[in-house]
């Protein structure tokens, strides 16, 4: 009888297995494994973010004189340059001795000043004010002592440039804005009127309200002013002058302009000052009196700032020097290399 061939079972292919032994293990695995799987790619992620901040984070310390101290719309004044500049601010005060030099009023005083340096290069061009290379190079010499066309023009600035820490690019900003803003005061001298309104009056300057009511009392009873000048008063300018003020143009003091401009001839009023308490007596009112030349400068000046205010509005300022409410990590690093150098 004739042999029946065996025959041999060619194996399946393991992709077209049936979900057997190779199947079973993996698909039995499935939900653990893969889960596993995104918990250590999350984690991974994780610690990938964490470890970017941190980097981040130092190389902002290594490199915080290059970061922003304040920043007007699109420029960016570095912190490097910011610590530059308060140093000459602290010496111009007097030094790190002087009240007006101290870090929470100097550094807030710096970086308005950056700000208005900012704005008048800015816009002082839509007054028609400009400032030539002639005219920064006579006021840097000013400052330096010599004469523009002196031959040591040259050696001595650079040697002020090496004292101060700039550059001449950052130097030349700085005098550019100084120039042009005394410009500006000259458009504003010129543009002021002939007249002005204007009230005389005069004043008393004590401690407290209560000082200043009673001395009121004492007013309203029949009591002579000017010797209740002479006798109380704070003030040693008007003090000995019956307190008299003299005439004084609307806009000389913007805060004080409404409080005694809508008082009458006679009226008697007292007005508190940060510090002390005024009281105020209007002699004489004029709707339209000629501008004292004394009084025009302070005009000017007021017009000035009127006009840097209405600019400032209209730009996006950041200032990372706040004591208040700054960046202290910046504040710190520039106060480091400013007062404790």
């Amino acid at each position: 009888m004739a042999k029946k061939r065996r025959q041999t079972k060619i194996p399946t292919p393991a992709w077209d297995a049936p979900h057997g032994a190779l199947g079973s293990r993996v698909l039995g695995r499935g939900f653990q494994f893969y889960g596993a799987a995104v918990i250590i790619v999350l984690i991974a992620v994780a610690l990938g973010v964490l470890g970017y901040a941190f980097w981040q984070d130092e190389a902002e310390k290594r490199g915080r004189p290059g970061s922003t101290a304040v920043q007007v719309d699109d420029t960016k004044y570095r912190l490097d340059y910011y610590s530059a500049r308060l140093k000459i601010f602290v010496d111009q005060q007097g030094g790190q001795s002087a009240p007006a030099a101290q870090p929470t009023t100097a550094l807030p005083a710096l970086s308005n000043l950056l700000v208005r340096e900012d704005l008048v290069r800015r816009f002082a061009g839509e007054l028609d004010a400009t400032a030539s290379d002639e005219d920064i190079r006579a006021e840097i010499a000013t400052r330096l002592g010599i004469t523009a066309d002196d031959a040591s023009f040259d050696t001595v600035f650079e040697q002020e440039l090496t004292r101060i820490g700039l550059t001449e690019e950052q130097y030349n900003e700085m005098i550019e804005a100084a120039v042009l803003e005394n410009k500006l005061r000259e458009h504003f001298t010129a543009e002021l009127p002939e007249t002005e309104e204007a009230i005389n009056y005069r004043q008393i300057q004590v401690e407290t309200q209560d000082e200043a009511d009673d001395i009121v009392v004492q007013l309203e009873d029949g009591a002579d002013f000017g010797e209740l000048a002479a006798e109380l008063s704070l003030d040693t300018v008007t003090k000995d002058s019956g307190g008299e003020v003299g005439w004084v143009a609307r806009g000389i003091d913007p805060n004080l302009d409404n409080l005694v401009f809508d008082l009458e001839k006679g009226d008697v009023t007292t007005v508190p000052l940060q510090t002390a308490v005024i009281v105020i007596e209007v002699v004489d009112k004029d709707e339209a009196r000629a501008i004292e030349e004394a009084q025009k400068p302070s005009l000017a000046a007021a017009a000035l700032e009127d006009w840097i205010n209405e600019k400032r509005t209209a730009l996006v300022i950041v200032d990372n020097m706040d004591p208040t409410g700054g960046d202290a990590d910046k504040i710190s690093w520039a106060i480091a290399r400013v007062y404790q150098s």
